[in-house]
């Protein structure tokens, strides 16, 4: 589950000292914390550099570079600069208190408790885990900033006692989304519909990979040398990697995607035709996770749409679809991993996952999480795959994968969406019984 309209700012593994508060526990990252100030407009007399009074706990000083930074972003990312964004600090509890109403206004609280369900029953998150506590844990301890389209407002979590190499770098971020907002309008632009998590990542991946790559390009045009290992040097922080290793995995991944994955992405993009390459895709956005780990596949390789039978109505009248996804292959693969890690490339790169290979030749999936009387519940999820090997491989790793977990499960080259090449068909049930009256609901 991601927060679908804040963009939030993730630098992993960074944890620079001067951003901790001692009320506040040791964060993964530079999270801010204290006062609540006033917001800034960036107006055209600002970027001309006329003087305007600083707000609330900014000096002069500070303002005046952030103004830099920003007059700098958008000849860099090469889009007309935006006008009429605000920027503002906040403390933790402000933030907190904004991303709980955010998720009420969003994520409907018998969503996030089927998303939950459903979750427990693939084995992605520990019954005794409750998924709306992990969200709200992970963005308390991995966000430095984020852009709000709907008010064209970025924030800092606070305090920020100075613009110095850090701070200058998440501006430069923040403000390129306020570029692509000014340019595609990103609230009108992002998927509603919460049924599709795996095209939501894609485009949250070429969101936030398009501003980590302008955030690159200006530190290195901006920046000393010094500057940038001592941000580096920061970023290396074995302790904070820790933390994040101790979420699920299906959660630390989602957080990670964006800008690890997505950041590969727009500059494969780039390789192509620079920036007006990465605009195309804005005009085009990648529809899955496949396209964004596999940028040669973007923009033809589209995922085979797959439409699962009336299930509840062939269970009978006590059963309820409680959750319908899309996993796709990004977190297909999480799933297939089962837990298990692999090495990192660099000390403050999260650790690879296994089984990557089982699901590459991903061709599509379809899942519906099923309630019944007295307690039963089901899992039914069908894929599609791109080979025959492609489908034994996966056959093979979801059969290992689903050993450890209780119940009854299966994995089968079957098809009850009709029409699909390589099908692998996952059931997940709370008994013997219960799979078994799915199976004779199916027609199996």
């Amino acid at each position: 589950m991601h927060v679908r309209r804040y963009t939030p700012f993730v630098l992993l593994g960074l944890r620079p000292e001067g951003w901790q508060n001692a009320a506040m526990p040791s964060l993964r990252h530079a999270l801010a914390a204290a006062l609540l100030l006033t917001s800034l407009s960036i107006t055209p007399a600002l970027a001309q550099g006329d003087p305007v009074d600083p707000p609330e706990g900014f000096t002069e000083k500070m303002a005046a570079k952030v103004t830099e930074v920003i007059e700098a972003v958008h000849p860099v990312r090469r889009l007309p600069a935006a006008t009429g964004v605000e920027y503002r600090v906040v403390d933790n509890e402000v933030f907190l208190a904004e991303l709980r109403a955010l998720l009420e206004e969003e994520y409907p609280d018998d969503y996030l408790e089927a998303e939950d369900d459903a979750y427990t029953r693939l084995g992605l998150i520990g019954p005794e885990q409750d998924l709306k506590s992990l969200i709200l844990k992970v963005y308390d301890q991995q966000v430095l900033a984020y852009y709000d389209p709907e008010t064209t407002t970025f924030t800092l979590i606070g305090p920020v006692k100075k613009i110095g190499a850090l701070e200058s770098i998440v501006v430069a971020h923040e403000y390129g989304h306020a570029l692509q907002d000014a340019k595609w309008d990103l609230d009108a632009w992002m998927i509603e519909d919460l049924a599709q998590s795996d095209a939501i990542l894609a485009q949250q991946a070429l969101v936030e990979g398009d501003a980590t790559a302008v955030m690159y390009d200006w530190a290195a045009r901006e920046l000393k040398l010094t500057d940038l290992l001592g941000v580096s040097a920061e970023a290396l922080s074995q302790q904070d990697m820790r933390k994040l290793g101790r979420l699920p995995d299906v959660i630390s991944r989602q957080l990670e995607f964006p800008y690890i994955d997505g950041f590969a992405f727009v500059n494969a993009l780039r390789g192509r035709g620079d920036w007006a390459a990465v605009d195309a895709a804005f005009e085009n956005p990648p529809v899955s996770t496949e396209q964004i780990l596999h940028p040669e596949l973007y923009p033809d390789e589209l995922p085979v749409p797959i439409e699962l039978p009336d299930v509840v109505a062939s269970l009978g009248p006590d059963w309820v679809a409680s959750y319908e996804q899309t996993l796709g292959e990004m977190q297909t693969h999480v799933w297939l991993a089962d837990g298990k890690k692999g090495a990192s490339l660099f000390p403050a790169l999260p650790a690879r996952l296994p089984n990557a290979e089982a699901a590459a030749g991903w061709g599509g999936d379809r899942l519906v999480s099923l309630d019944g009387p007295d307690d039963a519940w089901a899992v039914v999820w069908q894929t599609d795959w791109d080979s025959k090997k492609d489908q034994k491989e996966f056959r093979a790793a979801a059969r290992k994968a689903m050993k450890d977990l209780p119940g009854a499960h299966s994995a089968s080259d079957t098809d009850i969406a009709g029409g699909l090449s390589f099908p692998v068909l996952v059931l997940v049930a709370d008994s013997d019984a219960t799979k078994a009256a799915l199976e004779d609901a199916l027609g199996l």
